[in-house]
């Protein structure tokens, strides 16, 4: 496989990873909160029964992860105006194109890396039950995160 479609396809797999993460944390309540909405974690903390240093250590995280993110999108915002001024010129300039591509690969590994980082604080100021709780909430998805229970009824599935 040839660098460049590896590396597009570790892009693809960074951009969705952040949208799964981006409807898992509900990024527009998180921006928000940063603009001083209500903390729309709290749901969340609710949910896990989190003691206050963790609540720290996962607001910390997430709103650093946020903000890389918002960085990436810029980014590919200009990468995106970088490649239509590539495309109208007459030739294909291929190592402009390559440079613009690597650039826009360095930066997702970048988001990649402090992405694993954040993720490993945050699993690990958990505790077990608390993981595997926010674990079966990200297996639902955001549609099955206000759910009481797991599916809710919704499968036939009665839940204590």
């Amino acid at each position: 496989m040839s660098p460049f479609v590896s590396g597009a396809l570790g892009a693809l797999a960074v951009i969705v990873t952040l949208r799964v993460l981006r409807g898992a944390f509900f990024f527009g309540r998180m921006r928000r909160w940063r603009q001083g909405g209500r903390p729309p974690l709290r749901f969340l903390f609710r949910r896990l029964g989190t003691r206050p240093e963790q609540e720290q250590v996962i607001s910390k995280e997430l709103d650093a992860l946020f903000q890389e993110g918002g960085a990436l999108r810029d980014d590919m915002r200009e990468g995106r105006a970088e490649l239509a001024a590539l495309f109208s010129a007459e030739a294909l300039d291929a190592a402009a194109l390559s440079a613009a591509l690597d650039r826009r690969m360095a930066k997702v590994g970048e988001v990649r890396l402090r992405a694993e980082a954040a993720l490993a604080r945050v699993h690990a100021a958990l505790d077990p039950a608390q993981r595997a709780q926010l674990a079966a909430m990200l297996t639902r998805g955001p549609g099955g995160m206000h759910r009481r229970g797991g599916c809710g009824g919704r499968h036939g599935h009665a839940h204590a």
